[in-house]
């Protein structure tokens, strides 16, 4: 019945009894148990794992399967723990239960909606045998000491640390949706929706699209009114923020200043129909969502009185200039704005002068200075003079720190707050083909399979064929002669790029073809930014490890077993997907790695429509055999 009591007795495995666990501790605890293949435990709560177990009082209302159970205390209590000694229960404190001990677990059980639940509330050590009291004696002595030193480490961590996580995942519910966020990504939407005006400073694949929107839609419940207008690069604004809302299916209206509902580009008088149109909506309260480029800003500020309320701007580090035109006429609208969200990886990619523009939308001159140049006279120190007027500029000593601590009530950076980021996250970064190169793509799509023989999909053909629909994928295809190729779109290159110049530190990125690595550098040296491809020379690995070279190609081919990568950098950009288990994984683990002292991120550049899909699920399924090659060639083609 519900709240009634049981006991079960059994000898302990692993006991979790004297504290919550930590976010770092249950990562810990996961592996061990996977890899000892004992139950694995999801929340942070306190347990006690338990084998050779047996009811010894009250009723069960559901069976518990296997010899190994894992009891677990309800949320935010610890059990109590107490052992026999002359009849009677006396109460112990920190200390856990060794391996081996028998003990009889007190449960409560709970029912909801049909869903029975045991919680763990206290924890009985059976009385010590003779031969076993001096052991135990010393085991409780050990523990107490080591409880004793467990918590001073606690406290002292809290006192150094302004957020420390306390879970993996926390679960977030917006209009009946639920949204798995990790703890860095809560703190960051409480502090968003704490604050009006703010910068969301973090490395670029650590979620920070989907953070803002929970927060947007948390504050839309909450009664937030007006427009929302996300200004953004062009590939982001067309496809990453609809995508997310529409994978999680967020409540919000949205519509584009860059194409309309089929993908076309908008003329100027689209844009200015579309701008009267979200008037009226304002008019009426029909609150919507707008995505625009930041090379519109100035455009939009001209069409007619400033409509948005609520402005993101996503990579801010583009309005770094005070001269350009986007800052000034952000700048002249900015006392119409409610709430301005600033996100971005790299706030300073030059130098820290980058900074003021965009803290002073923040603020209007607040912590940094009204100008820019009493931003400089106070951080700064002339290195360059020409006809008597500073042409160049250097921190001065302490300066970044003071800079940093001047902001750090409306920015989040790892350089003002100790976030605890997992240890490796992978991304999935889609590309959208525009129109044209979508009708093309299918063409040539078409063409493959004319070319084969009797038009039939073979086991024999098929990695002929998955070859050239990869090959498609990354935005070319070789002609017959096998040297030349022919370019289809570039938008793989260029979101690649946009991952690039969005990371402070430097990037690996994994090609396949040559097509893709003379695409690419091509591309990096025409936009005035040092691509080099990696050559697997000693000197060229030290120059890398020692940060020296900010996007490094690599075949993953070439980067096999036992070359370490991971003091260059943490993070790795698949451009084409390899069809072998060994060289993806070989290649992930040159960062991801012993030796590794920051986050890895992961990022998988995916052509919507194309068979990357395909391949990366085959690779997460560790199941690379022809028939799922086979299968990946035909629901591509299909």
């Amino acid at each position: 019945m519900p709240g009634e009591n049981v006991r079960v007795q059994g000898k302990v495995v692993k006991s979790h009894l004297t504290s919550f666990v930590s976010a770092e501790e249950l990562r810990q605890v996961q592996a061990a148990e996977e890899l000892a293949g004992l139950p694995v435990h999801q929340k942070p709560y306190a347990f006690v794992t338990l084998k050779d177990w047996e009811l010894v009082a009250g009723h069960l209302e559901k069976n518990l399967p296997g010899a190994i159970v894992s009891f677990e205390a309800a949320e935010g209590v610890l059990p109590w723990l107490a052992k026999e000694e002359g009849g009677r229960l006396k109460q112990i404190f920190g200390q856990e239960v060794p391996a081996g001990k028998v003990v009889t677990l007190t449960l409560s059980q709970a029912g909801r909606k049909g869903n029975w639940q045991l919680q763990l509330d206290g924890v009985i050590m059976a009385a010590q045998k003779p031969n076993d009291a001096k052991a135990n004696k010393a085991a409780e002595v050990k523990g107490v000491k080591e409880a004793k030193k467990a918590k001073k480490a606690k406290e002292v961590k809290e006192k150094t640390e302004s957020f420390a996580g306390k879970m993996v995942d926390a679960q977030v519910k917006l209009g009946g949706q639920t949204l798995p966020l990790h703890d860095y990504q809560l703190y960051s939407m409480n502090f968003i929706m704490d604050h009006p005006y703010c910068g969301i400073f973090l490395d670029i694949g650590l979620g920070k699209t989907l953070t803002t929107l929970a927060a947007l839609a948390k504050l839309r419940e909450e009664g937030m009114k007006g427009h929302i207008l996300v200004i953004a690069p062009k590939t982001v604004a067309k496809s990453t923020w609809q995508d997310e809302i529409d994978k999680w299916n967020l409540p919000f209206k949205t519509q584009s200043f860059l194409t309309d509902e089929k993908g076309r580009q908008l003329t100027p008088a689209g844009r200015q129909e579309l701008y009267e149109a979200a008037a009226a909506k304002a008019a009426k309260g029909d609150w919507q969502l707008y995505f625009a480029s930041r090379d519109l800003v100035s455009k939009l500020v001209d069409l007619g009185p400033w409509l948005f309320k609520n402005v993101v701007i996503d990579e801010s580090q583009s309005f770094k200039s005070p001269a350009s035109q986007r800052f000034k006429a952000l700048k002249s609208v900015r006392g119409r704005i409610q709430r301005l969200i600033e996100l971005t990886g790299t706030p300073a990619p030059n130098s820290f002068q980058d900074l003021w523009s965009q803290i002073y939308l923040l603020d209007q001159g607040e912590r940094l200075g009204r100008s820019i140049t009493a931003y400089r006279q106070q951080y700064f120190e002339p290195t360059l003079l020409v006809n008597n007027h500073p042409v160049k500029w250097r921190l001065l000593p302490g300066s970044e720190e003071k800079i940093y601590q001047a902001i750090d009530d409306i920015v989040i950076s790892m350089k003002n707050t100790r976030l605890k980021l997992p240890e490796l996250t992978e991304s999935l970064d889609w590309v959208e083909m525009p129109p044209r190169a979508k009708k093309s793509y299918q063409q040539l799509k078409k063409d493959q399979v004319l070319d084969l023989p009797g038009q039939e999909i073979s086991a024999e053909n098929a990695a002929v064929l998955a070859g050239r629909l990869r090959q498609l994928a990354s935005g070319a295809i070789y002609e017959e002669d096998g040297e030349h190729y022919q370019e289809i779109f570039a938008e793989k290159i260029e979101s690649c790029f946009y991952l690039t110049s969005n990371t402070a530190t430097p990037s690996l990125v994994a090609y396949y073809f040559k097509s893709d690595a003379s695409r690419l550098l091509a591309f990096y040296r025409k936009n005035g930014v040092k691509a080099e491809l990696f050559d697997g020379s000693p000197g060229m690995i030290r120059r890398w490890n020692k940060g020296k070279i900010p996007v490094m190609l690599v075949q993953p081919a070439s980067a096999g077993a036992g070359l370490n990568l991971q003091e260059g950098g943490h993070t790795l950009i698949w451009f084409t997907l390899p069809w072998s288990l060994e060289q993806y994984q070989q290649m992930n683990g040159r960062l991801y790695r012993q030796g590794q002292k920051k986050p890895v991120i992961i990022h998988h550049l995916l052509t919507k429509g194309t068979i990357d899909r395909h391949v990366l699920d085959s690779l997460k399924k560790k199941d690379l055999s022809q028939q799922a090659l086979l299968a990946a060639v035909r629901r591509t083609l299909a």
